[in-house]
């Protein structure tokens, strides 16, 4: 049985922060600044993550284009003349929170590991869950039951599936690690089920002991995985419960 090669994954993500600091969309000129409507200084990927965290918590049907006007700090016409129709602003919100989700998942493709890989992907959904935004739960399951348009419902089928593939790579890789994962195929299944159920009870119930209890058996299976298929428990180094 070979070690995995070390390999440092990134930082886990602020959950749906706003863009760095300094990192703004230039308005070239007063005179454009004028034509357009926005403000001086508009900065348009943090208007977008208002937009974002505004659809998150409310909900397409619910959001009225005040509300949106307010969380952009654009006018009526200039957020249409900026984003789009309501529509297409929540296409562009959506596929933000995806892009950035899709950190959270980074650990189970891009990871080396085998159950470790599982908590720090679990480790990072508790951010997102303990974040001031996570009593919403999660934006695409949501958009789940009530989609909106073919854009929608393509880009939340794309995100089930990369968090069913992440979780067969992970099991696959478990067991080539000599770890006692079970059936790539099945885990994956049952993770992802899991997963996309824990997000839906953030929402419905955010401050549920059931919430926490499904995490806790997440965390629980992962961690059962450490014993090996030949009865030798491998290296556990680095899977501490988050």
């Amino acid at each position: 049985m070979h070690a995995a090669p070390s390999r440092e994954l990134p930082p886990r993500p602020e959950l749906i922060p706003g863009p760095a600091e300094g990192e703004t969309e230039p308005v070239t000129s007063e005179t454009e600044t004028a034509r357009s409507g926005r403000p001086l200084g508009f900065d348009r990927a943090e208007a977008l993550t208002r937009l974002m965290k505004l659809f998150w918590q409310t909900g397409f049907d619910r959001v009225t284009q005040q509300q949106m006007a307010a969380a952009s700090g654009l006018s009526t016409s200039s957020l249409y003349n900026t984003f789009g129709t309501k529509v297409e602003i929540y296409r562009a919100a959506m596929d933000d929170y995806l892009r950035r989700m899709a950190a959270v998942l980074d650990p189970l493709v891009d990871g080396v590991r085998g159950h470790e890989d599982v908590l720090e992907t679990l480790a990072r959904l508790k951010t997102v869950l303990d974040s001031d935004q996570g009593r919403f739960g999660c934006m695409a399951t949501t958009a789940m039951t009530a989609p909106v348009d073919e854009h929608v419902v393509a880009a939340t089928r794309r995100y089930r599936e990369q968090l069913r593939e992440g979780f067969l790579a992970v099991a696959e890789r478990a067991r080539g690690l000599g770890e006692a994962a079970p059936d790539p195929s099945m885990a994956a299944n049952v993770l992802t089920a899991a997963v996309l159920g824990t997000l839906t009870i953030a929402r419905a119930a955010p401050e549920s002991p059931e919430l926490t209890a499904e995490l806790d058996s997440l965390r629980d299976f992962a961690l059962s995985w450490r014993r090996s298929r030949n009865g030798v428990r491998p290296s556990s180094r680095g899977s501490r419960r988050a």
